[in-house]
């Protein structure tokens, strides 16, 4: 029994490079969506086509908003800046994005189904890495941690 409290004691002395890699991949996917968002006119478009159809007020600011938040939040991630603040922004954009287009899309016929596909949303999945990254902080390896300890 020694020998998983050792390893276990080891693992959790590596968690940093999880928490490292789990916000340069997250942050990298929300600055190149908005970064596409923003620069890309078809895709800017597209967005603010969805936010229509979604029956979301004031579109076309609503589209350089949720793009900006995107891109700059994105860019907090990678570099560990303002960690919180910008996994609460960006968790409110995937609550948004869940209630206004993705639940829509759910076409299941029992509750158990429904919650299977739910659950397989790829908003849902950002959701609850965003909350893990709110808790655990961004690791040793950011900017936040360099300014606070």
């Amino acid at each position: 029994m020694l020998w998983i409290q050792t390893f276990l004691t080891e693992l959790h002395a590596w968690e940093w490079l999880a928490i490292f890699v789990t916000r340069l991949v997250v942050g990298l996917l929300f600055l190149l969506s908005g970064r596409g968002k923003l620069f890309v006119r078809e895709r800017r478009e597209q967005m603010r086509q969805t936010l229509i159809e979604a029956h979301v007020p004031f579109p076309e600011f609503n589209t350089v908003f949720v793009s900006t938040v995107e891109f700059v939040c994105g860019a907090l991630l990678i570099l560990g800046t303002l960690t919180p603040i910008a996994c609460v922004m960006l968790g409110g954009v995937m609550i948004v994005a869940i209630a206004t287009t993705a639940i829509r899309n759910i076409k299941a016929t029992s509750l158990l189904g429904w919650l299977s596909e739910f659950l397989y949303l790829p908003e849902v999945l950002c959701l609850v890495i965003l909350i893990w990254l709110f808790f655990s902080g961004p690791g040793w390896l950011s900017v936040d941690h360099l300014i606070l300890f």
